[in-house]
């Protein structure tokens, strides 16, 4: 067994593809899923959380604390997306998408960084993070998620021991939300990819 790995949103689109990949990769796996339980595998832990709240996503990393003691590998995957016209968003919608999408984020990776044995972390960004420019239909979203790149970088530059990446993979092929433009990508591609830049070394 090379390790134990936190994927969040495992039970997605992504996540599955992840789930598949680093249990292949002989891993053992913690999924955490919100409502629909995925069928067993060897393995692989399902483990339920609403993370629609502190309190919920304080509550799965206290119930869950012994489980990850020993984890060394973290994919926040977790982050749902506002499709919505730009002149329709409201700041219910930005706050929505800032909390799903970063706060889960930060309060998952600061438990492991304090209480585990973690060495690498994947957050899973958006095809233009990074990139400034006007957006239609997914302001909040590409708000949050450009806030999460900020967020990515400062924890590697404070957590030096531990490795912080970012992969903004383009949309993921059979999507609910389709992008307009760009291209799209395989999730087994892309959880390749994470795959990679998890075990990197150096």
């Amino acid at each position: 067994m090379k390790g134990k790995i936190l994927i969040t949103g495992a039970s997605g689109l992504l996540g599955r593809a992840l789930v598949d990949l680093f249990l292949k990769k002989d891993f053992f796996v913690l999924g955490q899923y919100h409502t629909k339980k995925p069928a067993q595998t060897k393995n692989c832990e399902w483990l339920p959380a609403d993370f629609s709240t502190l309190t919920g996503i304080r509550e799965f990393l206290r119930e869950n604390r012994l489980r990850f003691k020993e984890c060394k590998f973290l994919v926040n995957n977790y982050g749902p997306i506002t499709y919505k016209e730009t002149t329709e968003l409201t700041s219910e919608d930005f706050r929505c998408d800032f909390f799903h999408n970063v706060i889960t984020a930060v309060e998952i990776s600061d438990f492991f960084i304090k209480n585990t044995a973690l060495r690498s972390v994947v957050n899973i960004g958006f095809e233009f993070a990074g990139i400034i420019k006007p957006y239609k239909k997914i302001l909040a979203y590409a708000a949050a998620k450009n806030a999460l790149l900020l967020i990515t970088e400062s924890f590697a530059e404070k957590n030096k021991a531990i490795r912080f990446n970012m992969v903004c993979p383009a949309t993921l092929a059979g999507a609910a939300v389709k992008m307009q433009k760009g291209q799209t990508v395989s999730p087994e591609k892309v959880a390749q990819e994470i795959h990679e830049i998890l075990l990197k070394v150096g």
